[in-house]
């Protein structure tokens, strides 16, 4: 089913059956699901072919982004990918094993590791992100540079109004 077409039936049925309650906010909110779902199976499928799944390719991104001479601890991956640190394990040791990054003693904190980049993760992060770059530019291409600038601070205050409600106590 279309997605329009399905929010569109969503927000009707539920009006229906309860037409006290204003459904605006959550068409809102189902279009962003929608998005965001989409934005990450086509990341994913422009990296398919490098090897490594979408949330392995995240760890490399960020340590090719983030990396002090290339190198990270967990805690800094886990904080810069938003991921936690259970799921980040699984995916330096799956990294590790295909021999993307390498893993050492943090000689500072005997309790820490440090990441790096190897030369093969390093190309994949590059060829990865390359093609991930393209593929936004592709999904924007239909706006015009007002319109990309408007949806752009729109979404930032948006995500600006979240994060306060994440941080609020």
């Amino acid at each position: 089913m279309d997605p329009q077409q399905l929010i569109s039936e969503t927000l009707e049925t539920w009006a229906k059956e309860r037409p006290e309650l204003n459904f605006e906010a959550m068409g809102i909110g189902l279009k962003f699901d929608i998005i965001a779902t989409a934005s990450l199976g086509f990341a994913g499928e422009v990296i398919a072919d490098l090897g490594v799944n979408l949330g392995e390719f995240d760890v490399l991104a960020t340590l090719r982004r983030n990396g002090k001479n290339g190198v990270l601890t967990p805690k800094e991956i886990a904080a810069a990918a938003m991921v936690s640190p259970s799921g980040l394990t699984h995916r330096l040791t799956q990294l590790e094993n295909m021999g993307h990054i390498i893993r050492q003693n943090d000689p500072n904190d005997r309790r820490s590791s440090l990441v790096r980049l190897n030369p093969q993760g390093r190309k994949i992060a590059d060829k990865g992100i390359e093609r991930v770059a393209q593929r936004a530019t592709q999904l924007v291409n239909g706006f015009s540079a007002d319109e990309v600038v408007a949806l752009s601070a729109v979404l930032d205050k948006v995500l600006a109004m979240i994060s306060q409600r994440v941080t609020a106590p």
